[in-house]
């Protein structure tokens, strides 16, 4: 299994985008809405907070007047997708057991079942809302998150639905 820090990523993600950064190194061939530019502080805490993880690439885009971004990731993964998809949401909740409250709520989740396919979510951590959708399968995992404050939730969601709709 790769080691996902999926919950760091978001959580670093949704923290970071006031900070400056660095830029990805391999391109997604995923097109932000219109008027959304590149935060560089974003990718470079998603890129930070997987720590010693290979990573193929990390790209940020955002309206940050609005409160709307978007982070994309693609890394190697090995494993049947539903058992990577299965890691992932270990990874955003709390163990079993653990008195510790999520960090992150999911709600929507849609696993994928073989070898390969999608596991899609919808996730809050106060002050931001937003959807994850990853793609897994022949060794490899990509994923885009779009999420956005509380400033203008409506706008944000129409550019998020756009965004996740056309994802390669």
């Amino acid at each position: 299994m790769a080691d996902l820090r999926v919950r760091w990523v978001l959580l670093v993600c949704l923290a970071a985008c006031g900070k400056a950064g660095a830029q990805p190194n391999q391109v997604s061939g995923v097109t932000p809405p219109a008027g959304w530019t590149v935060v560089p502080s974003v990718a470079s805490a998603a890129r930070e907070a997987l720590g010693k993880v290979a990573i193929d690439g990390v790209e940020a885009w955002g309206e940050p007047a609005m409160g709307c971004y978007a982070v994309w990731m693609a890394m190697q993964s090995s494993g049947r997708a539903e058992d990577v998809a299965e890691q992932i949401l270990a990874s955003l909740t709390p163990a079993a057991g653990s008195a510790a409250p999520p960090a992150i709520a999911l709600r929507d989740v849609v696993k994928p079942t073989g070898e390969d396919g999608v596991l899609s979510l919808a996730f809050d951590r106060a002050p931001y809302a937003g959807r994850l959708r990853v793609r897994l399968g022949g060794g490899r995992l990509d994923a885009l998150a779009c999420f956005s404050s509380r400033r203008e939730p409506a706008a944000c969601e129409t550019a998020c639905t756009g965004l996740l709709g056309g994802t390669p």
